[in-house]
């Protein structure tokens, strides 16, 4: 798991770069980061956690008398002398220590939390204060131990004794914690010059402070002639390395970096090492750009008299090839890594790490400065799969400048010479580089960026903006011409809508102002049939009781061949999601039985409802096999209604709820009987569903023989009505027509008949509302069927309700009817009034 890693910034690195005024806090200048340009995750001052330590003069130590590894010291603080019990390694008399006095904030050994500091008696001695190490006072960075027991020497900083310890080590800088993800896609702001250059743009500065320094140019004369260095450089790949820069030089001494360089390293998180790697870790947090230095006498040379010959080769690492790195670890390299190699192995990570091979060390006093660039896909891979993401690659992963080379390499030279002044260029300046970089123009309308913006920002501050960013403007009319500046071109600006998100991130986001989009609200289409299907719903299941089910639109060929359904013409999916389940439905009783056998063992009663899509084939749309094709097939949406229990009054029940969802519409219905008959239908059991004459739906008993087939051992009862006739209906009858109450009573008669089974109810139904202005109302109320009637007879009885809307009929006028509409029955249907 590769760890990542915090950038910080240093502000009064940032001060060598840009002017900042002092009226800008740098709590301040944190939020203005933040809002233009990175965002910044802590702001932490040097030294705040320095209070109340300070610098220690130890004037005498003595044998702590109940501990062997103790000493009593004797500590001058100044103003006073502190008695201290210490167990530091290196305690001397005359040292320079770090003293945390009582009050003061540490951390015990370098670890957990910081504690506050009491008086307390270590083993019979009184102790008041702490000597501390480094770790201990958050110092390990400038002052990295040797020795765990080893107390922080400051002896040779010849500091006054009471001086506070920030003041005393000039610890006055802010440090910005930057969140890397932020610049994932901005190379050019991994250094302190590159977010320099944006705080001077949106401070409004004209030109960024000292950037002449990077103008310098390279010598590239031999500074001694009786010493030479040929280097040659051989990129075997210029797609994965388009620049190589390398140089070499002599009279190196390997010391400590100054003073200024350590503190700045310590300050963002560097630990110094010595001059020559300091400076290169330097240039890298400061312009971005990672480079690295080589002990040139390690790599392998070939020299003739005076002259040495250095061979530089970038290539591809060798299958299982190996090496050192600067980390101790050996590493097993494959053949999609790039290396640094000599004419016999590897001496670097390209990009990544330097080899131990080849490492800086106290005897070195001839270096070879590389300063390249690699591909950033190389690089990112090369570090995952080795587990080693460093500074370095975490930099070049992000595409770099190639130009950046050149501004490292002066640096480094300039400071390498700063340092060791007798040092000398020993070699040519190699430059081996093929890269292109498309820094457009990208053409510009004004207009539309206004449009884009909501705000009118103006020609000339647009301009500004821009310039102030690097990029290079040529204007026509209204229309601006812009050159990327190279260290954007390499993935960061490519479009216009990249120019735009510049402009607006410096003009400021908190400058625009929040003005809800000005559009024409409408109410939504108000959806009926949806409506009606959730009006529906709530009928079901809150007032009929009736719990809702959600089955798959899909059928198989066993489960309708159960049920005698013949399905050659259902629509076969062509890649089913279940072996059982390989049509499209064109019921929902299937499922709907389905889900009673499932579920018969565990409820004695089953009451469900579903509101689906079945599925027909289109004309045309269906191939030889049954397989739909382009065409998506017709759906008609239906409702399905059953009912399983071990009592035999189902179909009653069943009618009763499809009257109480009718009469919630505003509808009235009538069971028809109907020579239509499925084969899963009971023989004698069923009926369709009628509403204002038309066929709506089915009801029936499920007969006993499937219900066997399915494994189904209730009786089971089924409805199936559909939807959009039931909508049309009461689409239809929306219209509530004012009918007067009658004035006058209704006198009722009961007439029962016997009747061949092939007339329908229907049928009669109709003769008999037919037959007199006065029958208003037929209701049937029974069948009966049995030996006693004769083979294919059925005994119908119905309340005929007779009435008149202008006097109240006597009992003579009714049974006059009532005769005379019994001799029409049994002219017209043969029926036979039942007496017995």
């Amino acid at each position: 798991m590769i760890k990542y890693k915090i950038m910080y910034l240093s502000l009064n690195w940032l001060k060598d770069f840009v002017d900042i005024p002092k009226s800008i806090t740098p709590k301040q200048l944190g939020l203005k980061l933040t809002m233009h340009t990175v965002e910044i995750d802590g702001i932490k001052k040097q030294g705040e956690n320095l209070e109340n330590i300070v610098v220690g003069e130890i004037l005498g130590i003595e044998k702590h008398p109940n501990a062997d590894k103790l000493k009593v010291c004797k500590v001058n603080i100044g103003n006073e002398c502190l008695q201290i019990v210490c167990g530091g390694s290196n305690l001397q008399e005359g040292m320079l220590v770090a003293l945390a006095k009582v009050g003061a904030k540490a951390r015990w050994h370098g670890e957990g939390d910081l504690i506050e500091l009491a008086s307390t008696t270590i083993r019979g001695v009184e102790s008041y204060g702490m000597i501390c190490a480094s770790t201990e006072i958050g110092l390990n960075e400038m002052f990295p131990l040797k020795d765990e027991k080893e107390i922080l020497d400051l002896t040779q900083n010849n500091f006054k004794p009471g001086v506070d310890l920030a003041s005393a080590l000039k610890l006055d800088d802010t440090i910005f914690e930057v969140d890397n993800k932020s610049i994932t896609n901005r190379p050019d702001l991994w250094g302190h010059y590159g977010i320099a250059r944006e705080v001077a743009a949106f401070l409004g500065e004209d030109k960024i402070n000292k950037i002449t320094n990077y103008k310098l140019q390279i010598t590239n004369k031999i500074q001694n002639p009786k010493f030479k260095c040929q280097i040659n450089i051989d990129v075997k790949d210029e797609k994965l390395c388009p620049r190589y820069m390398a140089i070499a030089l002599d009279g190196i001494e390997i010391k400590q970096s100054p003073d200024w360089m350590q503190k700045r390293l310590s300050a963002v998180g560097m630990r110094p090492i010595n001059n020559i790697v300091d400076i290169t870790n330097y240039v890298m947090l400061e312009l971005g750009q990672p480079t690295h230095t080589f002990d040139l006498k390690k790599i392998s040379n070939f020299q003739t008299n005076s002259k040495l010959k250095t061979n530089i080769i970038i290539r591809t690492a060798k299958n299982g090839e190996i090496i050192k790195t600067l980390d101790g670890q050996e590493r097993k390299l494959n053949d999609g890594m790039l290396v640094i190699a000599d004419d016999k192995k590897p001496i670097a990570l390209a990009g990544v790490m330097g080899g131990a091979d080849t490492e800086i060390d106290n005897k070195t006093n001839s270096i070879l400065i590389e300063a390249a660039n690699f591909d950033s896909v190389s690089i990112r891979k090369t570090a995952q799969k080795l587990g080693l993401r460093s500074e370095a690659s975490m930099r070049f992963e992000k595409s770099l400048d190639p130009n950046l080379c050149e501004m490292a390499m002066t640096r480094i030279i300039e400071l390498v010479k700063e340092f060791c002044p007798q040092a000398k260029i020993i070699s040519e300046l190699q430059d081996e580089k093929k890269y292109f970089l498309n820094q457009g123009p990208i053409e510009l309308d004004l207009d539309w960026v206004n449009k884009k913006i909501g705000v009118e920002i103006g020609e000339k501050k647009i301009i500004e903006i821009l310039e102030s960013l690097g990029f290079k403007i040529e204007q026509n009319k209204n229309v601006l011409s812009v050159i990327i500046p190279t260290w954007r071109a390499t993935k960061d600006i490519s479009i216009p809508e990249d120019l735009i998100e510049e402009i607006i991130r410096i003009y400021g986001y908190d400058n625009l102002d929040s003005q809800m989009p000005k559009i024409t609200m409408q109410a939504p289409e108000r959806n009926e049939e949806h409506l009606l299907e959730r009006k529906i719903k709530n009928i079901l299941s809150v007032g009929a009781k009736l719990t809702e089910v959600y089955n798959y639109s899909f059928v198989g060929e066993e489960q309708l061949e159960k049920m005698k359904i013949n399905f050659s013409s259902h629509i076969k999916l062509i890649n089913p999601i279940a072996s059982h389940q390989t049509m499209l439905r064109q019921s929902l009783i299937p499922n709907l039985l389905e889900n009673i056998k499932l579920n018969q063992a565990k409820y004695e009663s089953i009451n469900l409802f579903e509101i689906g899509n079945i599925f027909f084939a289109c004309d045309g749309n269906i191939n030889k096999d049954n397989v739909a094709k382009d065409m998506l097939p017709n759906q008609e949406k239906y409702l399905g209604i059953i009912m399983a229990d071990k009592e035999n009054n189902l179909f009653n029940k069943i009618k009763g709820i499809i009257k109480f969802l009718t009469n919630s519409l505003n509808l009235s219905v009538d069971f028809e009987l109907t020579k239509n008959r499925f084969e899963w239908m009971d023989k004698n059991v069923f009926a369709q569903i009628n509403i204002l004459d038309k066929n709506i739906g089915i009801i029936a008993q499920l007969d006993d023989q499937i219900a066997k087939n399915l494994g189904i051992k209730k009786q089971v009862v089924i409805a199936e009505i559909n939807i959009q006739k039931l909508y049309d209906l009461v689409l239809d009858n929306q219209d509530k027509k004012y009918k007067e109450i009658a004035k006058y009573p209704s006198v009722v008669r009961d007439l029962a008949f016997v009747v061949e089974n092939e007339i329908l109810y229907s049928d009669i139904k109709k003769d008999i509302e037919n037959f007199n202005d006065l029958i208003k109302q037929v209701e049937l109320f029974d069948i009966y069927q049995g030996e006693k009637l004769g083979q294919n007879k059925k005994n119908l009885a119905f309340h005929i309700i007779y009435q008149a809307i202008d006097r109240t009929l006597t009992s003579e006028e009714v049974d006059k009817v009532q005769e005379e509409l019994i001799k029409y029955l049994k002219k017209k249907l043969r029926a036979k009034i039942r007496d017995f």
